[in-house]
């Protein structure tokens, strides 16, 4: 009997050792089929990462969100490694065949565009991995599609809505600034002032100054905290709408500031403040709305103990 249970024992192991095996083994192959078909249809990306990489590009071209926002599901694919492991299938499910190659066929098929070279390589990889562990890519799906709308919606806005979308920090702004005796005047979306050294000056605000980037961020990462630290319905609802407005609203304070420096320091001193600003405010309000999130969450989670 003791010899029995030793056996069964021993063919377990062998059969863990076994899976380990294939699981890795269908790992590489994924790994090799994944850069195989971006050498051969996504050779722009390669081409051009080194560029996309570098801080100019980053910071200097304003693409700090997509990379922060990408960096944030990254660390999170990490911690929620394990799940991803239970939902693997070491069988291949034919189920899930084609629609991993929708995946492959979508990515390739997107237009070029270099908003979108990331995005592309990512989605084919994720079209290969649904194909050899089906549900596995049950959670690197959401994350992609979280990635995807950060990138997407500042586009979308500049495609669609780029008029209105500036009106709304334009009017206020303008509101704001003739109410505290600025001599300021507005022509669609240009405003034109003189600074206090006498130096007219005149910027367009466009729907991107008016901070789609930073809302698509915040909708990302709100999505991010929501799959993590889940709240109640309600009170999800009425603190996405309070930080929809404080994100809004960092934005056109953002813009108040730019202005004042420009009408007092003059128009070098706005545009430095241009490149840096959002890099300081947006980070500083999300850190706030972190901070009600959490104990919004806490305060939740001591209810649900008490009951």
């Amino acid at each position: 009997m003791k010899s029995l249970k030793l056996g069964l024992k021993s063919i377990k192991v062998e059969k863990s050792n076994f899976a380990f095996c294939s699981l890795n083994s269908k790992v590489l192959l994924w790994l090799l089929l994944s850069l195989a078909i971006s050498l051969i249809f996504f050779q722009e990306f390669w081409a051009n990462l080194g560029t996309m990489l570098s801080p100019d590009w980053i910071f200097g071209q304003n693409h700090a969100a997509p990379w922060g926002v990408l960096g944030l599901c990254v660390i999170w694919l990490w911690l929620k490694r394990k799940n991803i492991g239970r939902d693997i299938e070491l069988r291949q499910n034919p189920v899930f065949i084609p629609l991993g190659l929708a995946l492959v066929v979508g990515a390739v098929l997107i237009p070029p565009s270099p908003d979108f070279l990331v995005f592309q390589v990512l989605l084919a990889s994720l079209g290969v991995f649904v194909i050899f562990f089906g549900r596995g890519g049950r959670i690197p799906s959401i994350l992609l599609t979280i990635y995807g709308f950060a990138i997407s919606f500042p586009l979308m806005i500049a495609r669609f809505a780029e008029g209105a979308y500036s009106q709304t920090a334009i009017t206020p702004l303008m509101g704001i600034m003739t109410t505290l005796g600025y001599q300021i005047e507005n022509q669609g979306q240009w405003v034109h002032f003189i600074s206090t050294s006498g130096e007219p000056i005149s910027v367009v605000i466009t729907a991107a100054c008016a901070g789609p980037a930073t809302m698509g961020v915040f909708i990302a990462i709100f999505a991010l905290m929501m799959l993590d630290i889940p709240l109640p319905p309600r009170k999800a609802a009425r603190l996405f709408l309070f930080g929809v407005v404080g994100t809004w609203f960092q934005s056109l304070i953002r813009l108040i500031i730019l202005i004042l420096l420009g009408y007092h320091l003059g128009e070098d001193a706005l545009w430095t403040a241009h490149s840096w600003s959002i890099y300081i405010l947006f980070p500083l309000w999300y850190l706030f709305f972190a901070y009600i999130y959490f104990r919004q969450a806490r305060g939740n989670s001591e209810k649900l103990q008490a009951v």
